[in-house]
């Protein structure tokens, strides 16, 4: 005999608007993951919130891709609004949120504006070219290749929304909560970390890059693929002008990662952020490095406004984003039709979150309705080879985040360096040898484009040890 219709596990965004469109939609819910606390690692309440409907495209991004991300970030943009209007009408409380992104491209970096702007004009919203000097919220270099206004891109506070996403799920007469983490997920519920087991005939697995801890042998025999984690540390910073900026400021995706941005938050502070550093081994427990931290500093200071230098520091944290092999989410059944996918939202879960919710509370309610969409958790999903994600552009990022610190290069020497580097991984990939084992190891383990300053890192490594 079940316990509740569904247990959903994890208390990020994506789990709790999970929940609560299962809730409204009259079934009992059960939630599994800490209510309270400083959810460490979680990645949502480490985001800067932006809801990226088309910045966060990039010129080498495929047509099918960009028309599949476009048409769900488009889906889950036109819900927002009733979404947030439901929110405030469940729990009085309103989430702060506003409109307008502004992409700051530096020289060279015009492909991305032209790349963005057609993906936005193609879905019939406005986008406008400018020069840098009209952000005046920032001080921005005047020398960049130019800005693009987005009228309709939106970006909110992620501590209000989830503080309105927690009561308005906890409140529900038909949602139980145990405050707790899940040890296991199994076909027949979820055993908790202090011994409770919760027993439902379907359980939506949300619980980001701690899934495959949860499943016995990782899920594999569930027919999940790899889920891989970025990290991504942020800052939180004092306003040194009140009120301003009042929209997002940021730049184009570069050096692996999305490009550093300022994001205003509801209590006149400002997020920064832009760092993505893969992990094989992601723990929630470890804290931002001084590394990350130095990246969104200078970006901040020289890519956004100098002015930036003056801000008040008040907290930093780190959040660790799930995402695949194909970079695009997980959503709906796994092999087993009980245990129900809902993750790897990788930077764009807040966005996604409202589409997502109803597309699983869709399946739950009536099954097969995922069996075609784009983001089915049984799709196939081919790996890539090192060679071709090392011909495509790789090489160029590579140097984006080698240079993240400052250093500066002569663009002739920027490309030798990123063909030099390139020709080096490909000829050590493919040498017999215990430095060609090791890298071909570590991309097996995470085969995505994301993993090549970890195997330019881990060469270095090799050649200095003894």
């Amino acid at each position: 005999m079940a316990d509740v219709d569904v247990s959903v596990v994890g208390t990020g965004v994506i789990g709790l608007a999970t929940a609560l469109e299962l809730l409204d939609r009259g079934l009992t819910v059960a939630v599994v993951g800490p209510r309270r606390g400083d959810h460490a690692g979680q990645a949502t309440r480490a985001a800067g919130a932006m809801l990226s409907t088309f910045s966060e495209v990039e010129p080498h991004h495929g047509s099918d891709r960009v028309r599949v991300e476009t048409a769900e970030r488009l889906a889950a943009h036109e819900m927002y609004p009733a979404w947030l209007d439901r929110l405030r009408t469940n729990t009085g409380a309103t989430v702060h949120a506003g409109r307008g992104t502004w992409v700051l491209a530096a020289a060279g970096e015009r492909p991305h504006l032209d790349a963005v702007a057609r993906t936005a004009r193609a879905a019939g919203h406005p986008a406008e070219h400018h020069p840098p000097t009209a952000i005046t919220a920032v001080s921005a270099p005047d020398t960049g290749a130019g800005a693009l206004w987005l009228p309709t891109e939106a970006w909110l506070d992620s501590a209000t929304l989830m503080d309105a996403l927690t009561t308005a799920v906890a409140d529900h007469r038909a949602a139980t909560w145990h405050d707790r983490p899940a040890r296991s997920v199994t076909h027949d519920g979820v055993l908790c970390a202090d011994g409770t087991r919760i027993r439902a005939p379907r359980t939506v697995l949300a619980a980001g890059t701690a899934t495959p801890s949860l499943l016995p042998d990782a899920g594999h025999d569930l027919g999940i693929p790899p889920i891989l984690a970025g990290r991504g540390a942020s800052i939180t910073l004092r306003r040194p002008r009140p009120g301003e900026p009042g929209h997002v400021v940021r730049t184009p995706n570069a050096a692996f990662a999305c490009g550093v941005h300022l994001v205003p938050r509801a209590d006149d502070t400002l997020y920064l952020g832009g760092t993505n550093r893969l992990t094989t081994r992601p723990d929630p427990d470890v804290p931002a490095t001084l590394d990350e931290l130095s990246v969104l500093i200078h970006g901040a200071r020289t890519r956004l406004d100098p002015a930036l230098v003056f801000a008040h520091l008040l907290s930093t944290r780190v959040g660790l984003r799930p995402y695949t092999v194909d970079h695009l989410p997980l959503i709906g059944p796994t092999h087993d039709p009980r245990i129900v996918l809902a993750t790897a939202t990788y930077r764009c879960g807040i966005l996604l979150a409202p589409r997502i919710a109803h597309l699983i509370a869709d399946e739950i309610t009536t099954p097969g309705t995922l069996d075609d969409h784009p983001y089915r958790a049984n799709r196939p999903m081919p790996i890539p080879d090192l060679a071709t994600i090392l011909d495509d552009g790789a090489g160029q990022a590579l140097v984006e985040h080698l240079t993240q610190d400052g250093t500066t290069l002569p663009p002739h020497a920027a490309r030798e360096l990123a063909a030099f580097a390139v020709a080096g991984l490909r000829a050590l990939a493919d040498h017999d040898s215990p430095h060609g084992r090791a890298i071909r190891r570590l991309w097996n383990t995470a085969p995505v484009i994301e993993a090549v300053p970890s195997l330019h890192a881990l060469a270095r490594r090799l050649e200095t040890t003894p």
